[in-house]
């Protein structure tokens, strides 16, 4: 059984402009047991590419992206080992049914409701909350291309004073998270030890509410703050649905910020040692199955290849990127350095026991210069089966 700290958030994009051509029906051959030509199953992208890459080695060619082959078994995060998007022991089987036609979502609605969207903004690693000031929280229709669609639909100033703990769901927490720091308006600290409720290795988090937020619809949520403490990031793959209604009427997302710190020591640890040269981009995000659960051993493709792929430690207060793997760790997360701005496509491949070589899902987004987007692989979306015969 799958725990999620979040309501399930889904997340799709259809188009195929800059890594597909714009046909965003499934291929003919995107059944339930058929495999393309590189015997991967249940590609569910256009069969053709505008910018096909030139895949090297033992790389495997698969929705217009170069992935390295899977070395093991894919498996779910147990939720021991992480706090959200983790499965509850014992670990269930991978899920890959909305990978296959007899269960891919259902097509969005032409006149979907509206939701108010409440949460937190945490940060990515490290970052002091009270130096850093507030974070402005806004929300994009996602056009075509992957870019934001017009003017922001919906926008908040997230602010440290606001959050109040009778307004958030209940968090899960373990160890000196629980003991320190409970709570849904505030975390542990990275590099903590010894913590007690008094030593002051708690920083608090922001709170933001914005109304009128559409239901079934990409989406591109975007945060922003002091840019002496914070780099924007753009998240290009939300999609919020009326069932993850909370009993008070709104739907619960959790966004993160990035230091500008992290925005150079990240980049450095996993090689790239003068940091994103300006005018470049990032992409990073994490690898889930149908179950909305964070996998292990996932191998990870983006075309225009980055200039260092890397995926990173598995320690949730502290994401740092490990050069030793070849596969997602236990944080399921990798990250893309060195992207030019633009459209990029990401898919991710796996190796599931008792199917096969499956590809776990793709989509285009766009990347930012001197910005991070981050794209999350969630199987099948709704507005890719849109056109589906």
């Amino acid at each position: 059984m799958a725990r999620l700290r979040l309501p399930t958030v889904l997340a799709c994009l259809a188009c195929a402009t800059a890594c597909g051509n714009d046909d965003t029906s499934l291929p003919a051959d995107g059944g339930d047991s058929e495999t393309a030509g590189n015997g991967v199953l249940y590609e569910t992208c256009p069969t053709t590419c505008a910018t096909t890459p030139t895949c090297t080695g033992d790389q495997i060619l698969s929705c217009c992206t170069c992935i390295e082959p899977p070395v093991n078994d894919a498996q779910r995060t147990p939720c021991g080992q992480m706090s959200d998007y983790c499965d509850e022991a014992p670990p269930d089987p991978v899920n890959v049914a909305c990978l296959m036609e007899s269960g891919w979502p259902e097509p969005p609605p032409v006149d979907p409701p509206t939701v108010t969207v409440r949460g937190v903004v945490d940060v990515y690693g490290n970052g002091n909350t009270s130096a850093g000031g507030d974070i402005t929280v806004e929300f994009y229709r996602m056009a075509a291309d992957g870019s934001t669609d017009g003017a922001a639909i919906g926008t908040d100033l997230a602010t440290l004073a606001a959050c109040d703990e009778s307004l958030l769901p209940a968090v899960f927490e373990s160890g000196d998270e629980a003991t320190c720091c409970p709570g849904a308006c505030q975390e542990l600290l990275p590099d903590t030890s010894d913590c007690t409720p008094e030593s002051g290795d708690c920083r608090q988090l922001w709170l933001y509410e914005v109304a009128g937020i559409p239901t079934s619809t990409p989406l591109i949520l975007h945060t922003s703050g002091d840019r002496l403490f914070w780099k924007d990031l753009y998240y290009s793959n939300v999609f919020f649905f009326p069932e993850e209604e909370e009993p008070g009427g709104y739907v619960y997302y959790r966004a993160k910020t990035l230091s500008v710190d992290d925005w150079r020591g990240i980049p450095a640890s996993a090689g790239d040692f003068d940091g994103i040269a300006p005018g470049q981009g990032a992409v990073a995000g994490e690898i889930h199955d149908c179950d909305n659960v964070k996998l292990v051993s996932a191998m990870v493709g983006v075309n225009p290849a980055p200039g260092i792929l890397v995926y990173f430690n598995g320690v949730e207060e502290k994401p740092y990127p490990n050069t030793m793997r070849r596969s997602t760790n236990i944080d399921s997360l990798y990250a893309a350095l060195e992207i030019p701005p633009g459209q990029v496509r990401v898919s991710a491949l796996a190796q599931v026991e008792g199917v096969g070589l499956v590809n776990l899902g793709w989509w285009d987004a766009q990347v930012i210069a001197d910005a991070l987007t981050v794209v999350t692989i969630r199987g099948t979306r709704p507005t890719q089966v849109s056109a589906a015969p």
